[in-house]
């Protein structure tokens, strides 16, 4: 007799309120959301490498011309945006290891982050071609200007809503952050201010940009206070 009712208990269906918190916590979990934009950058990295074409020779040429003409520019473009990609991809994995939870607003605006990256092989595409051409200077770093951009809105979003977050964020972390994303603008629009009389000026801003911002997040790390989370930035 005391299994009876356990029994049925067991089998009882569950309540609209366990069903609505069920679904909650589903539409909630950011691993999708992760998912999906690990996946976009794979494939980003992965096209950025195409662009690297062994180079087709007639006779009498010899291979180290055309490889300093053909293929140096885009195995130059192509480590840059490899690299500046790569850190794009570790902010993002920084910022969302301190989301709980998403909501829909920040579904769209994790998609538009992810509007400039998807762009980053064309662009990578025509500047490996045009290495020296101002245009193609100055459309590679309004791609870059624009992650950065959308990444410093994230960032915003997400550190003002105690409610979507694992840790909570304070001021001094959500400034730091900030300064991140903003330093990273401010490069890339004087890359492309150098773009129209000194190009080769512009592509080392573009390379020395991983440099500068590892310079500086390793000071950011070491003066931060112990425990915060700027210890943890990468």
């Amino acid at each position: 007799m005391s299994q009876r009712p356990a029994q049925q208990r067991s089998l009882a269906p569950e309540s609209d309120q366990e069903r609505a918190q069920e679904v909650l916590e589903r539409t909630r979990d950011p691993g999708r959301v992760l998912a999906l934009t690990d996946g976009i950058f794979a494939i980003i990295m992965t096209l950025l490498v195409l662009e690297i074409h062994v180079p087709q020779l007639s006779a009498g040429e010899s291979l180290s011309t055309h490889f300093l003409l053909e293929v140096w520019p885009n195995v130059v473009v192509f480590v840059i945006s490899f690299v500046l990609t790569g850190l794009y991809w570790m902010g993002h994995r920084d910022l969302f290891n301190l989301v709980r939870g998403v909501e829909r607003e920040l579904v769209w605006l994790n998609i538009m982050y992810m509007l400039p990256v998807a762009l980053v092989p064309a662009a990578a595409a025509l500047l490996g071609a045009y290495s020296q051409d101002a245009l193609a200077l100055r459309l590679y770093g309004l791609v870059l200007l624009l992650i950065s951009l959308m990444r410093l809105v994230l960032w915003l979003y997400i550190g003002r809503r105690p409610h979507l977050l694992i840790e909570h964020i304070n001021r001094r972390t959500l400034r730091s952050g900030a300064l991140q994303s903003i330093t990273l603008i401010l490069l890339f629009l004087i890359a492309m201010l150098f773009a129209g009389f000194a190009p080769y000026v512009s592509l080392g801003i573009y390379a020395g940009v991983p440099v500068f911002y590892f310079i500086g997040i390793t000071f950011l790390r070491r003066s931060a206070p112990r425990g915060s989370l700027e210890r943890d930035f990468t």
